[in-house]
């Protein structure tokens, strides 16, 4: 399968050849993450832009591998995607069952309103070094469930708590644009709009979006040719941007990619 289906709540443009797909809540992203993988039969590095890590877990495991190959259980269950990214994992631990998958080797998130670059894992050409690890398991009558696992990644956090998170290691922008200058493995951008504006912010929208423009633009700059762009309005199941802003800040996002990358 070479494109993603487009879901009904989804809008996909094509901005210069580069896939752009605008979804609601961030964790929609994930059929799009292993139809990519399943394409290019590679890990994926994800570069976030977001107001949040989205990196936290306690999430229900996909179904049992039963010994299959990788790519050819992933392309089973492919189907079955697109009610779990929707119904079995939420905006804020979507991540972590793609790392459990081998489907993303590297993350690396800004933070706009921070201007803080942090990097989950790292890109060294066409390998990936210390990405965060996973662990499965099970309970009787409560199923499968996919943690961090603390024996072999630095957690933030108690173990046991659903809003634990693996603790990053903080960049520099001259180490990002080194990494990502070396990166030989496909890159997919998410950009969650939050990031620009959101419903903590106080004052004048355009005039908040645009001082963070700067950091975004420097970021985006240095991904030479994303393997796809995904947009997050974020309206559901909670707002994380004021329904009054979100297609100026939208509007402003895909300027800024038709810039960069049109």
């Amino acid at each position: 399968m070479s494109t993603a289906p487009c879901l009904p709540s989804h809008v996909e443009l094509n901005i210069n050849g580069i896939k752009t797909v605008i979804v609601d809540p961030h964790n929609e992203i994930m059929p799009y993450w292993f139809l990519e993988f399943l394409r290019q039969k590679r890990s994926l590095v994800a570069v976030r832009i977001d107001a949040h890590h989205d990196m936290f877990h306690c999430c229900p495991a996909l179904p049992a591998r039963e010994g299959r190959e990788r790519t050819h259980f992933l392309e089973k269950i492919l189907p079955y995607l697109q009610h779990y990214s929707r119904a079995m994992v939420n905006e804020g631990n979507f991540t972590c069952p793609a790392f459990h998958c081998g489907v993303l080797g590297a993350l690396y998130h800004f933070h706009p309103g921070e201007n803080r670059l942090d990097a989950y894992g790292r890109v060294f050409g066409s390998a990936t070094e210390d990405p965060p690890r996973t662990i499965e398991r099970s309970s009787p009558g409560e199923g499968r469930w996919i943690f961090w696992d603390g024996e072999e990644t630095r957690l933030k956090g108690d173990e046991k708590s659903p809003k634990t998170a693996p603790l990053p290691r903080c960049l520099s922008l001259k180490d990002f644009q080194k990494d990502m200058q070396d990166c030989l493995l496909p890159t997919a951008v998410g950009f969650d709009l939050d990031g620009l504006y959101g419903n903590d912010d106080r004052g004048p929208v355009e005039d908040i979006v645009r001082k963070r423009m700067a950091g975004v633009r420097a970021v985006l700059e240095s991904v030479a040719q994303p393997a796809f762009i995904c947009l997050a309005r974020s309206q559901s199941p909670r707002s994380y941007i004021p329904a009054g802003a979100v297609d100026l800040v939208q509007n402003a996002a895909l300027g800024l990619i038709r810039e960069i990358y049109g």
